[in-house]
């Protein structure tokens, strides 16, 4: 999963910003959490998740990927959401250090709606949280659920115009470009996602290879930077020479030049 890759943390937080709830915004990801959950007790059951990160604020994000949603999907993604949310807490702690636990599932397929009939392409995103019965009123921020039902999502790469519509569109038929899709042109969010989709793809020794190439530009890059910090203060030190030649003083070759008054002193 390309957006578990650290160096990817820009897509992902994008990519969460595009899905979750209404007013939910991520700011940034301060931690990535161990993706297996520890059990409850020793009988209990064991959890595993593609990705858990935590923002800023202390929210909770799962995010996974799934093929098949089976009968019991809802109820394993409130189990995982439940797990999170509960373990947040440590000895003494008080109910008041929750944070919300946002879990997103990017579905292959369609979640097995009572009326399917309200869900169409621009209608692939459903939301599940604490609510009311009678009246509605939403319950304070504690679980949140989320389908992403690509299976649903049919339209043509014409079509797509504002940026979801681009990455779902991207999510189903990456496998078949060589090159950027002319959805991805002008947008360099899109350009980004489709260059991380290119390395993940790549064999082991490929990888390899690329992060060597990578490394050894991040060598030559450290070494010119190093020459131009070395040339320029080359220059300090000469500027700082003339000065002295002029007779003036230490504490104002020291304002000028930024040196300390033992460099000027020692030329």
């Amino acid at each position: 999963m390309k957006y578990a890759d650290r160096a990817n943390k820009p897509l992902l937080i994008s990519l969460l910003n595009l899905v979750l709830p209404e007013g939910v915004h991520v700011h940034d990801i301060v931690k990535y959490r161990d993706r297996e959950q520890e059990r409850d007790t020793v009988y209990s059951k064991k959890t595993t998740l593609d990705l858990v990160c935590e923002d800023d604020d202390g929210n909770i994000f799962s995010v996974e990927v799934q093929r098949e949603t089976g009968d019991v999907f809802f109820q394993r993604c409130v189990y995982y959401a439940a797990g999170h949310y509960h373990g947040e807490l440590m000895e003494r702690d008080f109910y008041d250090k929750l944070h919300p636990v946002y879990l997103i599932a990017f579905l292959e397929g369609k979640f097995p709606h009572e009326d399917n009939s309200q869900w169409d392409s621009d209608n692939v995103v459903s939301e599940y949280s604490f609510i009311e019965k009678r009246t509605k009123e939403f319950a304070p921020a504690t679980i949140f659920v989320t389908f992403v039902e690509l299976g649903r999502f049919k339209k043509k790469e014409s079509e797509c115009v504002i940026e979801r519509d681009k990455l779902f569109y991207w999510f189903k038929h990456s496998y078949k470009f060589d090159a950027s899709p002319r959805c991805a042109a002008d947008d360099p969010q899109m350009q980004s996602l489709v260059e991380a989709t290119r390395i993940a793809a790549f064999t082991p020794e490929k990888k390899n290879i690329y992060n060597l190439e990578i490394m050894n530009e991040k060598d030559r890059e450290y070494l010119e930077k190093l020459k131009v910090e070395a040339a320029e203060r080359t220059k300090t030190l000469e500027l700082a020479a003339k000065m002295k030649t002029k007779c003036m003083s230490v504490a104002d070759i020291v304002e000028i030049t930024g040196l300390t008054a033992e460099q000027v002193e020692a030329l």
